[in-house]
C-alpha cells in the first residue's frame, strides 16, 4: 500500500514503508527519506530507537556523535540510541535513504536539539 510522504520531526521527507499499525512489524520501521539540494535536517537524537541509514541515491555529510562523514550510493551507517546526528545533501540531486529503527520510529522518542535547518 502506497503512503503519501510527510515530514519528520527532524525536517526530512518521509515515505513509510513499514509499520507496526499497517505491516503488522513488531520491533523495525523503514521508511524512505528525501533531503533536498543543500538541505540539512534538524540535529536529535532518538532516546531508544537504533536507526541505520542506507543510502540509495545522491551525496551527502552524516553528522553523528560529534564527527561528520561522507556518506554515498550503497553505504549504510548505524546510529546508536543517544547519538545525536544529522544528515546533508551536498549533491546536485537529492539524497535518498532508507531508513530502518528497531524498535520502530515513533515521534516521543525523538528529541531535537537543534532548531534551525540549514
Amino acid at each position: 500500500m502506497a503512503r503519501e510522504p510527510h515530514q519528520t520531526l527532524d525536517g526530512s521527507i518521509i515515505t513509510e514503508l513499514v509499520r507496526p499499525e499497517h505491516e503488522g512489524s513488531e520491533n523495525l520501521s523503514v521508511a524512505q527519506a528525501v533531503i533536498g539540494v543543500g538541505k540539512t535536517t534538524l540535529l536529535h537524537f532518538h532516546r531508544s530507537t537504533e536507526e541505520v541509514y542506507y543510502v540509495l541515491q545522491g551525496w551527502g555529510t552524516l553528522r553523528i556523535a560529534g564527527r561528520q562523514v561522507t556518506i554515498g550510493p550503497g553505504e549504510a551507517h548505524l546510529i546508536r540510541p543517544g547519538e545525536e546526528h544529522s544528515v546533508s545533501c551536498i549533491g546536485e540531486t537529492p539524497l535518498k535513504l532508507l531508513c530502518l529503527c528497531a524498535p520502530p520510529y515513533q515521534h516521543e522518542d525523538t528529541v531535537v536539539t537543534d532548531r534551525v535547518v540549514v
